[in-house]
C-alpha cells in the first residue's frame, strides 16, 4: 500500500534531504537546469506551505522517495514532480501527480500546468496519461490541462476511489525530518 502524506515546514529538513539525493541530472530535469545544493536548500526555504501543496511518499527508513509540489496562484496550479531511483517504475509519480491536482481541484483552479524539459520522458509519460496537452519547444515542454468545474468533481471522486491512503498534516510527524 502506497501512503502519500501532506508535508508541512516540520519536514523541510527530509524534503531537503529528498532534493539533496537527486543526482545531477535528475536535479537538471527536477528544476530545468543544473541546481548546486545551497539552490536547493534556497528553494525549499522559499517554499510557502500555507498557499501550496507539498506530497510526499516515505519508504520504511522515513526517507522521502518522491514529492510533488503543486503551487497555486489565483485560478492555475503547477506541479512538479521528483521521484528517487529507488522509487522509479511504480506509479509513484503518478500517484503524487493525481494528489497534486486533487489538491489543485479542492482549491477552485481553472487550469493545471506542468512545465518540464522535452526529454523528461517520466514528466512527459504523466502528463499524457492525465490528459494533458503538451507542447514542446526549444527544448522544453509545457502540459496543461483545463479543468472545466463538473471535471473538478470527477478527478475528486477519481483519487478517492484510488483507496489511495492519504495523511493530512497533523500526522506528518511520521515523515521523515533526519537528513
Amino acid at each position: 500500500m502506497m501512503t502519500i502524506r501532506r508535508i508541512t515546514r516540520a519536514n523541510r529538513r527530509g524534503l531537503t534531504s529528498h532534493f539533496l539525493a537527486l543526482n545531477g541530472e535528475d536535479r537538471r530535469l527536477r528544476f530545468g537546469n543544473p541546481i548546486s545544493d545551497e539552490a536547493v536548500r534556497a528553494y525549499v526555504a522559499q517554499l510557502d506551505f500555507g498557499r501550496d501543496g507539498l506530497f510526499a511518499y516515505a519508504d520504511a527508513r522515513r526517507r522521502i522517495v518522491g514529492v510533488a509540489h503543486v503551487a497555486v496562484a489565483a485560478t492555475d496550479a503547477e506541479i512538479g514532480l521528483s521521484v528517487l531511483p529507488c522509487g522509479r517504475g511504480q506509479g509513484l509519480g503518478t500517484h503524487l501527480f493525481e494528489r497534486a491536482a486533487a489538491f489543485a481541484c479542492e482549491r477552485g483552479v481553472a487550469r493545471i500546468n506542468m512545465h518540464f524539459l522535452a526529454e523528461n520522458r517520466a514528466v512527459q509519460h504523466i502528463a499524457a496519461k492525465a490528459g494533458m496537452r503538451i507542447e514542446s519547444h526549444s527544448g522544453e515542454s509545457d502540459a496543461y490541462l483545463a479543468v472545466p468545474p463538473e471535471r473538478l468533481k470527477q478527478m475528486e471522486r477519481e483519487f478517492l476511489a484510488l483507496n489511495v491512503p492519504v495523511a493530512e498534516p497533523a500526522n506528518d510527524a511520521r515523515v521523515a525530518h533526519a537528513a
